[in-house]
């Protein structure tokens, strides 16, 4: 009886020079190899599907094979090799950290590596996904880690490196994976077709790569889905509507709808994208990739465009640059960034992309606003003030007549001069925030910008309830980000609790106990007779 085997396990590389697109190690690893000093510990860290459990399993073969000749290591002919290669050989324990993560796994490990290799010359232990081991297991782990017997080499793989303690780090040989570049992965797809006589059209190579983002697992898994999902020849309209994509004309076409601002257009090749099946989220990523392909153009980085798109939609990105400024640019892919990673469950699939095409041009026409810092520290200049958009709230600095603005006086610390533009923003800073963070818009409902200190941007909060919720260092840190996207202001934020629209209370209004507890329930402060 025959068992089929898919293609990712029948093309995992059996020899080093196998291993595509992480050279910068096979290269290292090989050396230490052939000088006969390999090290007790290596951590390799990278994406997923990059070749880094491949890699130590190679490692475990080199490191036990029995060719005379050390250059030709792992023969593949013998043994130990062909025993790594079935999953037989017993001096190589793979465990996943993921399910065995406990601090008694750990000391079963030291218990057991005190025992001598079975077979070969070294024990090889590869623990992948290192990074979920608990913090007593990394502790119980340090000391074998550090000093572990001559015939026992750790390999620890991890997908977040930042994750993994910097004591276990430091005691490892550190191995960074790469994603691999298009071209590497599209030539090793085309290898693999070759070799299982698969009839696929160029084109969809090329599409299939590109859904990897770099992982080559992750793109032959795809080759065989979409091969499994025809009799015949696989062609690129097929594949499209295996995976969900919308084809590059259409892409093209929603590109050129934005630079001649024909928003009508624009909405029906998005539904057009629906209807045939695209997905929006991937629909989403498609944009913000053709939209930097135009902006990597614009830039006079046509190579980069090059490298990752053919030679016709090269030539169309480049035309299509010409119709944009780099503002725009950066603020349509803002806007259908977010898009793509607004949550799913919406009961109309298609409405982010449709907001992301009705509000990008807000989003470009804060992608180059001046820093307020710097604004901040220049003297304010002579002369009349350029009119500007009412703000939101009433400032808390009084505008001084226009004579004694011509006089040279002291610079306030205060900026009140940039609050409108913050408050002119201030919708497009609640939109940011609701993909940042699903309740934050029910209380900002109670909050609005007063002033600006330096580089604070101070926001009064007229409920004790939302004034405890927002003032914590997560919501601040999200608003920092909302307030970035919107204006292209890098400011801090400070939560303070005021009356309703920044109007501050008279002294003898707020000494009272029973108005002070209205406030905070939410009531707003009128004068009398109003």
């Amino acid at each position: 009886m025959t068992t089929s085997q898919s293609l990712y396990l029948k093309w995992r590389p059996a020899q080093f020079d196998g291993v595509v697109g992480q050279q910068h190690v096979v290269q290292t690893l090989l050396n230490a190899l052939r000088a006969g000093r390999p090290s007790h510990a290596y951590l390799f860290a990278g994406p997923r599907g990059t070749g880094k459990t491949s890699v130590a399993r190679l490692l475990a073969k080199a490191l036990n094979c029995t060719n005379a000749d050390a250059a030709q290591r792992p023969c593949g002919a013998c043994p130990p090799c062909q025993a790594v290669t079935e999953g037989r050989f017993l001096d190589l324990i793979e465990i996943d950290a993921a399910s065995n993560n406990s601090v008694e796994h750990v000391r079963d490990l030291r218990d057991k590596i005190n025992f001598s290799p079975s077979i070969g010359r070294y024990k090889v232990y590869i623990i992948d996904e290192v990074h979920m081991l608990s913090d007593a297991a990394f502790n119980a782990l340090l000391k074998t880690l550090e000093e572990p017997p001559p015939y026992a080499i750790f390999v620890l793989a991890t997908t977040e490196a930042h994750k993994v303690p910097a004591t276990v780090a430091s005691r490892c040989q550190q191995h960074i994976f790469r994603r691999i570049a298009l071209p590497e992965m599209v030539e090793r797809l085309k290898e693999i077709t070759g070799a299982e006589g698969l009839t696929v059209e160029p084109a969809v190579l090329e599409l299939v790569a590109r859904q990897a983002t770099g992982s080559l697992r992750d793109a032959i898994s795809l080759l065989d889905q979409l091969v499994a999902s025809t009799q015949g020849a696989l062609t690129l309209q097929q594949a499209q509507s295996v995976v969900g994509s919308a084809n590059e004309q259409l892409l093209a076409a929603l590109v050129l709808a934005l630079a001649d601002d024909r928003t009508a257009a624009g909405l029906d090749l998005i539904n057009e994208a629906m209807d045939q099946g695209t997905d929006p989220r991937q629909f989403a990523r498609q944009i913000v990739d053709y939209l930097r392909g135009v902006m990597l153009c614009k830039v006079g980085h046509a190579q980069g465009t090059a490298a990752q798109h053919a030679s016709d939609t090269t030539a169309t990105m480049q035309a299509l640059a010409a119709r944009f400024d780099l503002a725009q640019l950066t603020g349509a892919m803002r806007a259908f960034d977010e898009a793509g990673r607004e949550r799913r469950g919406g009961w109309l699939a298609q409405l982010p992309l449709e907001l992301a095409l009705l509000n990008w041009r807000s989003y470009a026409a804060g992608a180059h606003a001046p820093a307020v810092p710097a604004a901040a520290a220049r003297p304010a200049a002579a002369g009349p003030k350029p009119a500007a958009a009412p703000p939101l709230v009433k400032p808390v600095i009084a505008a001084q007549p226009q004579s004694a603005v011509k006089a040279p006086v002291p610079e306030p610390a205060v900026v009140a001069a940039e609050v409108p533009e913050v408050s002119r923003h201030w919708p497009v800073v609640l939109q940011n925030c609701k993909a940042l963070h699903h309740s934050m818009p029910a209380l900002l409902e109670y909050c609005s910008p007063l002033r600006i200190d330096g580089d604070t941007l101070l926001l009064g909060v007229t409920t004790a309830f939302a004034h405890q919720k927002l003032d914590t260092e997560e919501m601040r840190e999200r608003m920092r980000e909302a307030v970035l996207r919107a204006t292209g202001h890098t400011l801090k934020m400070r939560f303070v609790q005021s009356a309703a629209h920044g109007a501050e209370l008279p002294a003898d209004v707020a000494t009272d106990g029973v108005v002070a507890a209205a406030v905070k329930l939410g009531a707003r402060a009128r004068e009398r007779g109003r």
